[in-house]
């Protein structure tokens, strides 16, 4: 009996050291967890920022180079789908820890949040009904032009209607809207930049886009005001730059 009990005690001391000589080798081996970073977006933008007809997922440049810089920086994406002019209050309120949705650099939004290094050129560009060009400022005299709320290019056709009176400027908060807008008639144009505008052109054959001459944009990173991250982005932007990787994502989206 004592043999029996000395023995079925021994087992018993025997597993609790395996239990803990294998917790402790989990714990050891186990991959820490990475921290997450929440992106603000406004993914009505093709091909920048956009759901996937099939999956609904969000992707486009801005989508996969915020994954690439996240492969860098060793952290991983919580993307936040919002309304453009809700992006800027989100990373002042501290619900985004950076935003990537075609955000130009304004000295306006300097005083608030602050910039990366700048990753993509753009162009302003009109779209329209076909047959109906809008490329200089004459172009828009006495006509309803549309711009998306919060945008570089709503500030834009403010400073032309300084110039040009008779323009009325109709702001909306998705992209998709101004088209449906251009497309029925109740806007004459929308000011958008040139890639998605290409993008939309390319869907509805009734409608054409031009470049609007003398203007350009620059799109950053924005960051919640003397964020740390913002400084890790531009080496990781430089990265990306050195390696080819920024090219790629560029020729993959922009090649046509």
């Amino acid at each position: 009996m004592k043999a029996k009990f000395f023995f079925f005690s021994h087992l018993l001391t025997l597993s609790a050291a395996l239990f803990y000589l294998t917790a402790c080798k989990n714990e050891a081996t186990s991959t820490p967890k990475k921290e997450i970073l929440r992106l603000a977006t406004s993914a009505d933008n093709p091909p920048f920022e956009f759901h996937q007809t099939t999956t609904n997922q969000i992707t486009g440049f801005d989508i996969e180079l915020a994954h690439a810089l996240a492969d860098v920086l060793d952290v991983d994406l919580e993307i936040q789908d919002m309304d453009f002019a809700s992006i800027i209050p989100a990373l002042l309120s501290g619900r985004a820890d950076f935003a990537m949705a075609t955000i130009s650099i304004t000295e306006e939004r300097q005083k608030n949040v602050s910039f990366s290094e700048d990753y993509y050129i753009a162009q302003p560009a009109s779209v329209s009904l076909k047959n109906r060009s809008f490329s200089q400022p004459r172009d828009f005299e006495g006509t309803n032009i549309g711009v998306q709320l919060g945008t570089s290019f709503e500030q834009m056709m403010k400073k032309m209607t300084q110039e040009i009176k008779s323009i009325h400027l109709i702001p909306l908060n998705k992209l998709g809207e101004l088209i449906q807008e251009v497309k029925s008639g109740r806007i004459d144009a929308a000011v958008i930049d040139i890639s998605p505008a290409k993008a939309y052109v390319e869907n509805n054959k009734d409608l054409e886009t031009n470049i609007i001459e003398g203007y350009k944009e620059s799109y950053a990173i924005a960051f919640p005001k003397d964020s740390p991250w913002t400084e890790k982005f531009n080496h990781a932007l430089k990265k990306l730059n050195t390696s080819g990787k920024l090219t790629e994502l560029t020729s993959k989206w922009f090649s046509k």
